[in-house]
């Protein structure tokens, strides 16, 4: 651009391009982005060591990566005046979502305008403005083990307004920045918990913006961020945190800021930007959060110091929320999917007893097709058809045993003693099709024999005993089929309650009750080894030992058993701090939550005791353990 006819105001395009650490230097003016210092008052106030913890929609610029760590929606307003009249802005927006990563947008203005214009002679030619927009447009994904990259694409616009003799100069550029973070939540060691690692390359695709005959191409540089949380307990933790700036037209810095932070209300910070010290407070309320910043310039003598000022608001369901928004929805899906999954085996289920039920009706078979019909109308109450055979079918069934007890009547000798055995074989008919009704095969058969004792060839009473032996056969194959689907899915206690009823209804057939016993001793196996395992990840090794005992008991030859019975032995001997009574008892009933599955209600009540021990062996193993269960359930 030909600028040798133009003279701005004092300082106006020095204030441009050298008030941020690294441009004063000598020879390295104009090497980077007027915006290129970045945004948020929490960031200047710690030195601009913002790289490994950008967890506010600032991260679209100090690293995109950050993002996944904002906790809900959130919005930033960023102000900073600068000499001269430059104003320097930034308004951000974050939007997490629980699977689809986060997504972050932001929009930056350096500008100043009154800039007087003059030719060679210093005639005053007027007045022109320069401005400099960049957008943002951001997105960060959650890996496994933690790792999180980010992307920003970024939209930069620079504009000379008013030139006398030029016009107009505007330009357009497009550039994208890549991020990385990595926070580590697998130690328990107090000195190697809550670190985090920042990596943020800037103009991986360099923006070119041309003004005039010039094009400016803005360089590569890397930031590399280092951060630590220590926490102190009731929610005050201090977080110190290093940056290693590099550029490829200027010197390399380094960045220090620490932040105090006393029960998520108020924040004090102290940092260096690379060439002087930095200052800082915030205040939080309710969904609000006001930071100021206060710094220094290489240029102290003549410009007066910066006041920087943010303020942020979240709002929206919390990532917390969303998770059990998420579940809520998830399991009413899964109950939908059961009820029709329920409906369809409802409905074929009827279908097949109802054919098999009209088979034998047409076969003459009616003790059968009666119970037939029943299984159906218990599985389907409204079927009219099956209630209108079910009542044909007791009818002819009655009419079947009358006419078998009429004529043995007939036939017999004490014609009074007939009428009696009548009598006595239908009321323990009558009570054998009741039980059989409610599935009481055993009592059911007992009466049917019974009657038999009285009616020894009647074909009613036989054909009753031989369907009672069938159902029975048929439920306790389906008793042990689900047993074993129950252990297939992971249901040991339910497993184990089918294959009870049906070690019951098996009776003294030995084939039967071996293979139920062989099932069985395979779930109470699995069973305790999971419980084991469980408790063994959240450090109650004494109770884990005890169960691995069990568990050996029944399979002595458990590879897996007797290596975790072995480690379990070795831990118990270990010293762990001692909790005071109130919060052993919280303790163990996070336990308790634990092994019920509820993983999420045990972390809440295991955080609450880590506020008060936050070094606890006992307590750090057992959210370790409770929060990889519940990623795995996720």
């Amino acid at each position: 651009m030909r600028i040798r006819h133009i003279t701005t105001s004092i300082a106006a395009l020095f204030v441009l391009l050298s008030f941020q650490p690294g441009f004063a230097q000598q020879g390295q003016a104009g090497t980077e982005s007027n915006l290129s210092a970045g945004f948020g008052a929490r960031a200047f106030s710690m030195g601009q060591a913002f790289t490994a913890i950008a967890d506010d929609p600032s991260a679209v610029f100090w690293n995109p990566a950050g993002l996944e760590y904002v906790y809900q929606q959130s919005v930033t307003m960023f102000h900073m005046s600068l000499f001269e009249g430059t104003l320097y802005d930034f308004l951000g927006y974050a939007y997490p979502t629980l699977n689809l990563g986060t997504f972050g947008f932001g929009v930056a203005r350096i500008g100043i305008g009154g800039i007087t214009q003059t030719d060679i002679t210093n005639y005053r030619m007027g007045t022109f403005s320069w401005d400099e927009f960049q957008g943002f447009f951001s997105y960060a994904k959650r890996l496994p083990w933690n790792i999180t990259p980010g992307i920003t694409v970024r939209v930069l616009r620079r504009a000379f307004n008013g030139l006398q003799g030029e016009g107009n100069l505007v330009d357009t550029g497009v550039g994208m920045d890549l991020g990385l973070m990595y926070r580590p939540d697998y130690f328990t060691s107090p000195w190697l918990r809550d670190w985090s690692v920042g990596l943020n390359v800037r103009n991986v695709f360099k923006p070119q913006v041309k003004e005039g005959r010039i094009i400016d191409e803005l360089p590569l540089s890397v930031r590399l961020g280092l951060a630590r949380k220590i926490v102190f307990g009731g929610g005050n933790y201090l977080r110190l945190a290093v940056d290693f700036d590099y550029s490829q037209k200027r010197d390399v810095f380094i960045h220090f800021g620490t932040e105090y932070r006393f029960r998520d209300l108020g924040m004090l910070r102290v940092g260096f930007d690379g060439q002087m010290p930095t200052f800082g407070a915030g205040i939080k309320y309710s969904i609000f959060q006001l930071d100021y910043a206060f710094g220094s310039t290489a240029y102290s003598d003549v410009f007066s110091s910066i006041h920087r000022f943010s303020l942020s608001f979240n709002f929206g369901v919390n990532r917390d929320q969303l998770f059990e928004l998420a579940e809520q929805e998830r399991k009413e899906k899964e109950d939908k999917l059961i009820a029709r999954m329920r409906e369809a085996d409802r409905q074929k289920f009827v279908a097949t007893h109802l054919k098999k039920a009209d088979d034998y009706f047409n076969k003459s078979k009616y003790f059968d097709a009666f119970v037939e019909y029943q299984q159906v109308i218990g599985r389907d109450p409204f079927n009219t058809r099956a209630k209108i055979m079910l009542d044909s079918s007791d009818v002819l069934l009655k009419k079947e045993l009358d006419k078998e007890q009429t004529l043995a009547i007939r036939n017999a000798l004490n014609k009074q003693r007939a009428k009696s055995n009548r009598e006595y074989v239908k009321e323990h008919f009558e009570k054998g099709r009741t039980l059989l009704d409610k599935k009481q095969f055993t009592e059911a058969l007992i009466e049917f024999n019974i009657a038999r004792e009285r009616a020894p060839n009647d074909p009613t009473i036989i054909d009753a005993i031989n369907t009672t032996n069938r159902r029975m056969s048929e439920e306790l194959t389906k008793l042990i089929q689900e047993g074993r689907r129950e252990f297939q899915n992971g249901n040991y206690s339910k497993a184990l309650q089918l294959l009870s009823d049906a070690r019951v209804l098996g009776g003294d057939n030995p084939a039967i009750q071996t293979e139920i016993e062989a099932l069985s001793k395979r779930i109470k196996l699995q069973e305790d080894i999971q419980k084991g395992l469980g408790l063994f990840e959240i450090g109650q090794y004494d109770q884990a030992l005890k169960i691995f005992e069990e568990a050996l008991k029944i399979n002595p030859k458990s590879e897996l058993a007797k290596q975790y019975y072995e480690k379990s032995k070795i831990e118990t001997a270990g010293k762990t701090e001692k909790l005071d009574p109130v919060s052993e008892k919280n303790f163990l009933q996070g336990v308790k939550m634990f092994v019920r599955g509820k993983y999420k209600e045990a972390i809440g009540i295991w955080e609450a005791i880590q506020k008060k021990y936050p070094y606890n062996k006992k307590v750090l193993k057992a959210l370790k353990g409770a929060r990889e269960r519940l990623n795995k359930s996720k």
